[in-house]
C-alpha cells in the first residue's frame, strides 16, 4: 500500500480455502512495515479508515485495547491479525503473539478497512482477493 509518494506497507491475505468472504473465518492477515510508526498513529489511521467506510460507530471504540496490544512499529516490522473459527482475533508483532481481542465483531470490522467493497484502497483490495 502506498500513501501519496511513500510505500507504507505490503499486505497479504491467508484463508484455508484460498478465498475469502467478509466475516469468513479463520484468517490470516499480515502486514509487514515499510516505515517506522508509533502504535497511536496506527491506531489514529485505523479509526480515520473505519469512519470512511462508514462504520463510525467503532471510532475510538478499541483505542485501549489497540494501544495495550500494538508497540510502535520500525521499517520491516510485521503485524498479524490471527482470526479463528468463531472470528476471535490474535494479533501477532513480528510473529510473537502480543495479544487477543475477544469481541468477535472486531476482526471482520478490523478487516474491512481492506476487505469490504467501500475501502478506501479498492486496487489493494482486489490484489488481497486474488482478482
Amino acid at each position: 500500500m502506498e500513501y501519496l509518494f511513500w510505500d507504507v506497507y505490503d499486505a497479504t491475505l491467508y484463508t484455508p480455502s484460498g478465498d475469502y468472504a467478509l466475516g469468513e473465518h479463520p484468517v490470516k492477515f499480515k502486514l509487514i512495515y515499510l516505515r517506522d510508526f508509533e502504535a497511536k498513529e496506527i491506531i489514529k489511521a485505523t479509526n480515520e479508515q473505519w469512519e470512511l467506510i462508514g462504520k463510525e460507530d467503532l471510532v475510538n471504540k478499541y483505542d485501549k485495547q489497540l494501544l495495550s496490544l500494538w508497540p510502535n512499529i520500525s521499517k520491516g516490522d510485521s503485524l498479524t491479525l490471527v482470526t479463528d473459527e468463531q472470528g476471535k482475533s490474535t494479533f501477532l508483532f513480528n510473529d510473537e503473539k502480543v495479544g487477543v481481542i475477544d469481541d468477535i465483531a472486531f476482526s471482520s470490522d478490523f478487516l474491512a478497512i481492506w476487505l469490504a467493497e467501500n475501502t478506501s484502497e479498492p486496487a489493494l483490495r482486489k490484489k488481497l482477493l486474488g482478482n
